[in-house]
């Protein structure tokens, strides 16, 4: 009975962990500690003897870590370290806490994620119309305002991996009208975020799985990485086509700023009048940094050194919003130069590689995902985006030496 409850508790646990990121890091972080403490309690009493299971290429996720860490001996900024350590620490926390023997928690993650975002949407949806009818106010159905504390670009992240899991791995018993429901609140909601990098992401990775269902990759690796993911290609096209409209309604001249970002690239003075413009000139400066510190200026550092440069340039857009470099390449560039790009690329990689070898589908999408966003934001510096990206891709991991 002891270790019933124990799992039953441990399951529950996992599965408050979406809702808990979508609270915010410290509720996330709290929900993590409480789940190490009863998978610890349930290896202890039951699985002491059994040898551990290391997902295959989670050592990469753990060396990235390990530059955290060492990125402290040329810091001087020591608070900062101290605390990219505590935010990034799922980089070695996860992969070893699923590498103890227990529970497979790959059901409760698309559980959850599935469920909470489902939910966290529909509250969204009805707020935005609650502002409209009794307030006579629009302002909360784009952007910002309609994806409330979780920035548009997390949320569209989360919600393209839970669309991808969709009638597969969560809602495999949802009814057609309520799984067509879904579909549309997800397609509609990812125009409403207008996020442009969630928005191209979403579309990318729909497309891909489009292409996998074509008769002409039938039997080959291509159309066989098909059989890990939701079927129905009508379904599919259809969520393209509804995030299309959506998109050019409601996002349409969040994408015309990019005619912005097109200028900054050609005239250094250009002026910098949207987050697009905003962040070429961000990844100007890093590549610049990056160029005058092979090894990086330090894992605590990376903020005032890119301060530094944006004063000296007069970038006032990128000073008064105290931009990272928003890219987790050239993030890890700056703070630990080459080395640093190397091992995130080689874990990226890895996580491709394993799925071709495995026919996963649904890891080798979710690895483009997370790679899509990851060219446009520091995606592994915050709470909800490390500890989201960590959880998804250890659940998915092919053990080392199995499939």
């Amino acid at each position: 009975m002891k270790d019933f409850l124990i799992h039953r508790a441990e399951s529950w646990a996992w599965r408050a962990v979406m809702p808990a990121l979508i609270l915010g890091g410290n509720v996330a972080g709290f929900t993590l500690f409480v789940i190490a403490i009863l998978r610890t309690a349930a290896w202890w009493q039951n699985h002491r003897e059994v040898s551990w299971k290391w997902g295959r290429g989670s050592f990469w996720w753990i060396s990235y870590f390990g530059l955290q860490l060492i990125g402290g001996l040329w810091s001087s900024d020591l608070d900062a370290w101290r605390l990219s350590l505590e935010v990034k620490s799922s980089l070695w926390f996860l992969p070893v806490l699923l590498a103890m023997p227990g529970r497979r928690v790959a059901r409760d993650f698309w559980w959850s994620l599935g469920w909470s975002v489902t939910a966290y949407l529909c509250w969204r949806m009805l707020r935005a119309g609650w502002h409209q009818v009794v307030l006579n106010s629009n302002l909360e159905w784009r952007y910002a305002r309609f994806s409330g504390d979780v920035h548009p670009t997390y949320m569209s992240l989360h919600l393209a991996a839970a669309f991808l899991g969709l009638g597969s791995q969560w809602g495999q018993k949802m009814k057609a009208p309520f799984l067509w429901g879904v579909t549309l609140l997800f397609a509609v909601s990812l125009g409403m975020l207008g996020s442009k990098a969630g928005i191209l992401a979403a579309l990318l990775v729909a497309a891909l799985r489009l292409s996998m269902m074509w008769p002409v990759w039938r039997g080959m690796t291509w159309g066989k990485l098909s059989d890990s993911l939701p079927k129905g290609g009508v379904r599919w096209s259809a969520f393209v086509v509804l995030v299309l409209m959506t998109s050019w309604a409601m996002a349409g001249n969040r994408f015309a700023e990019l005619s912005s970002a097109s200028a900054v690239m050609t005239d250094a003075q250009a002026p910098v009048k949207s987050s697009s413009a905003g962040r070429v000139m961000v990844w100007q400066t890093s590549l610049e940094i990056i160029g005058s510190h092979p090894f990086g200026v330090g894992t605590g550092d990376v903020v005032p050194e890119l301060m530094r440069r944006y004063d000296r340039d007069g970038l006032t857009y990128a000073s008064e919003r105290r931009l990272n470099p928003h890219n987790q390449w050239l993030q890890a560039g700056v703070a630990f130069g080459w080395p640093g790009i190397a091992v995130l690329t080689v874990a990226l990689l890895a996580g491709l590689l394993q799925a071709w070898r495995t026919v996963s589908g649904g890891l080798l999408l979710c690895v483009v995902l997370v790679m899509l966003h990851a060219g446009v934001e520091s995606v592994l510096e915050v709470q909800r985006g490390v500890v989201f990206i960590m959880w998804m891709l250890m659940v998915q991991w092919p053990v080392a030496g199995k499939t």
